[in-house]
Formats: structure tokens, sequence, C-alpha cells
């Protein structure tokens, strides 16, 4: 289902300890009934995977059939899960570009890089490199680039820094793409550039600070959000620099969305207030139509999650604990579901949603299991400071497997179909450790690496279903 599932699960069946409940209950009532034991899946209710891919199918739209088929032969819309970007080049062509960035696709500043690539339709290769605080990097890459992220490789040569690497690109393609420069180059945003260090330094600065010590950092950055919205206000069209995107855009996108996340869950406050900030909500509503934003947007949790291990930690404050109850697991209900959640959703289509979480489900279900079985292994070693990524944490331990594995059939079924109590006999003779594992894995689900958005909502709020069908 994940990237991180594809790239860190790699544990292997230790013997004897699989088999959970439904081997129990054959094992008991051959016991019982002095004959051979019944198949293991007579005891299970829920349908097969084969089953229910095909009932997934028989749900895709011809259209969203062509186009994973578009986006597999390197074309279509991006995705976080693409290696490979051609656009209108020929199949087989060799892309100019190559971008290192992050696996779990948290990387603000890789995120610039990527969104750039897009927008210009740049032909390029994607090579995943772990963050320092979820593991390890190659030695190659931390010799020769410092082991910093993103890097991009370029006609062969190594480019570092992300404000580089972008004047870089533009350099390179002005005669096959169209810039995103404005006709004043460098000169001419020089100004917003420094608007935009000025917010990541309010923001962190006022993420970072402790309870009660953050009032002058509130204040401060206040007064840069203002500033922003002023110069957004000078344009017309939602942009920085009027009706179309710029490589100004790209530059504070990264920051903003996760100051919106991360302020609202830490402080209370949003950055994404239309009576005070109008013309930053228009702005992330013009970024929010854009198909590389939408590919790279990660949701509030995951930004949540992700930057204290970044940053060495996010300080929180009183006023953000009913905004940390939702994004904690508030929102994660079926009757939720019905309602407007604390970030807005891009699209009402909770159909298309349920199958996007269902697709990525079943088709990798085989790594997505025993994953979740790793709720019941200890922390990985050497540790590290993202535990909800951790790739060290690969306990050959399955307990309960085919337990956590008929309840996510349950899980992918309800996706497909509407929500139906999970039998008793599927919840094993002891259901509290599958729904150890399903809740492992509902935290663990990262936006946009394993999913979008709204299919992560839809997800969530099923595990949380079955979860509760499990202790009731």
């Amino acid at each position: 289902m994940t990237r991180l599932l594809t790239t860190f699960l790699m544990a292997s069946r230790a013997s004897g300890l699989a088999g959970g409940f439904l081997k129990k209950a054959a094992d008991t009532l051959r016991a019982a009934s002095g004959g051979p034991p019944p198949p293991a899946l007579q005891l299970d209710a829920a349908p097969s995977w084969e089953t229910l891919q095909q009932e997934l199918e028989k749900q895709t739209p011809a259209e969203e059939i062509e186009i994973a088929q578009q986006v597999a032969a390197g074309r279509g819309p991006p995705t976080a899960s693409a290696n490979l970007r051609l656009f209108d080049a020929p199949d087989g062509y060799e892309p100019r570009v190559t971008l290192y960035r992050d696996g779990s696709s948290w990387c603000p500043y890789c995120q610039k890089v990527w969104m750039q690539l897009e927008e210009k339709r740049i032909p390029y290769k994607v090579e995943r490199i772990n963050m320092r605080c979820y593991g390890e990097k190659p030695a190659w890459f931390q010799r020769e680039t410092g082991g910093l992220l993103p890097v991009v490789r370029l006609d062969g040569d190594l480019i570092t820094d992300s404000v580089s690497i972008m004047f870089a690109l533009e350099r390179a393609f002005a005669d096959d793409t169209e810039s995103l420069l404005p006709p004043g180059g460098l000169d001419e945003i020089r100004p917003l550039m420094n608007l935009e260090s000025q917010h990541a330094g309010a923001w962190l600065g006022w993420l970072r600070a402790p309870p009660g010590g953050g009032g002058g950092a509130r204040s401060n950055y206040e007064r840069v959000l203002e500033q922003m919205d002023g110069a957004l206000s000078s344009t017309s069209g939602g942009f920085f620099l009027g009706s179309e995107l710029s490589l100004v855009d790209l530059l504070f996108c990264s920051f903003l969305e996760r100051a919106e996340a991360s302020l609202l869950y830490y402080k209370g406050f949003r950055v994404r207030d239309s009576t005070k900030y109008p013309n930053i909500c228009a702005w992330f509503d013009a970024m929010e139509t854009r198909p590389s934003f939408r590919a790279s947007q990660s949701d509030y949790y995951t930004h949540a999650m992700d930057l204290p291990p970044q940053l060495g930690g996010c300080s929180a404050e009183s006023g953000g604990e009913a905004q940390r109850a939702l994004l904690d697991g508030g929102e994660w209900t079926l009757a939720s579901l019905s309602q407007q959640p604390l970030q807005p959703l891009r699209d009402d289509d909770a159909s298309a949603a349920k199958r996007r979480a269902a697709r990525q489900l079943i088709g990798n279900y085989k790594r997505v299991v025993p994953f979740a079985c790793r709720a019941h292994a200890p922390p990985g070693v050497p540790p590290v400071m993202a535990p909800l990524a951790d790739p060290n944490n690969a306990s050959p331990v399955r307990w309960h497997e085919d337990d956590v594995d008929c309840a996510l059939r349950h899980v992918a079924h309800s996706l497909l179909r509407e929500p139906g109590s999970i039998p008793l006999q599927d919840g094993g003779d002891d259901p509290a450790p599958t729904a150890r594992a399903l809740e492992y894995l509902r935290k663990r689900v990262g936006v946009p690496r394993d999913m979008d958005y709204e299919a992560a909502r839809q997800f969530r709020a099923h595990l949380s279903h079955a979860i509760d069908e499990l202790v009731a």
C-alpha cells in the first residue's frame, strides 16, 4: 500500500507464530468431532482478496482504468508513487533529470522541485532517499552530496539546494518549456523571496516556542501573514504574480501548507482563516486547482506527525487541544464522513475516494498485513526519531496474522460496499491483538505517500469501524 511498506517490509514469516484464531478453531472442531479439520477459511466470512479485486474492477469506471494505465507508462496526472514521468516524450526516452527526494514525501524542499518539474512537464526519473529522521542514506549519496535533500542529477551533474536546483532547471529548459519566472527574472521576485524567508522563520519560531513563552512569536507570525495577505491582494487571480502560477508560488507553498497544518494542531491557530487572511485563503484555493500541488499535498495529521522528528520537536499549547483531539482520531469515524472536516476537502466524490483507498489496500495486501502485525513487535534497533516511519521495526513476529488478514478483507469489503459488522468468529479468540494491529496501521497511513487525503480519510474511518466492531 505504501512507499514505507514497499521499502521497509522485510520481515520473514516465523514458523508456528501465525495462524491466529482460524487455525485454533479448526483444531478445536477436529478434536470435538473426531474427524478431519475443516478448511480454515470455512470459518472466515470475509471475501477473499481475489474476490475483492474482481469487485473493485467491476466498480472502477473506464476513465480511472485509463488514468492508471497512463500513470504506469509515465504519463497522465502526477502521483506520489510515480518513478518515471515522460509527459510528451516518446516511450523509451531517457530523461535528462533524476530527482532524488525523500521516500515518505515529507521533505518541503523536495516538494518545490517536484512541483516545478510537473508544471514545466520536464521528463524525469525519481530515486527515493531516506531522511535522516527515519533511516540511513546510501554512502555514495552522503559522500557526493552531503546528504541533504533534494538533489537533482541534470545531464550527469549533481545539483543540491532546492532554490539552486529550481533556477538551474529554468535555465536548462528555457528553450523547451514555458518559464515560471516573470520577465524581470530574479530581481523582480527578490522582495517576495525575502518575504518567504521571513515567513519560514516566523512560523518555525512560533511552532517551537515553549508554552506560555510564544506571545511575541505569535504576534510576529501574524504580522508576517498580514504582509503576505497584502502582497496577494495587490494581484488578481489568486497567485502571487497574478492569474498564472509562478516560481514564487512554488517557493511559498511548502511552508504555508505545513504552517496551516502544524499551527492548527499545536496552537489552535488557522492560517486558512477567510476573515483574517482572505487572500491567503484564495491562494490555497488556487493552488488546489493545480494537479502538481494536489499530488504532493499532505494532510494535517501527517504533517503534525512528520514535523517533530524533522525539527527536533514542536511545542503544543492548550489552544490546540480541541483540534488535536479531532486530528488524532476524532474525525476518523464513519459518522464524521458526513461532516465538514478541519482540512477542507478538495472534492466530494466519496465513492471515488473509497475506491482509491480500496485499490491501495487490495493491491498491496501481502505487504500491508505483515506490516500491521508489527504492532506486536518491539521498536526498531537502532532507534529513529520518526517512530511512525520506523524502517528498523521489521520483526519477523506475525502474531494473529490470519485474523489481521481477515479483518483487513472486511475493511476492503466495507470500502466497496456499506460497512457491516465483523462477524464474531472473524475476530479471533482474543480480538484485542487484531484491533491493535489495525490501530497501528491506521496511525501510519501517510499522505500523499500511501494515498491522497480524501482516500486516507475514508480508509482511516473504515479502519476505525473495524476496530470498534472487534472490541465491542
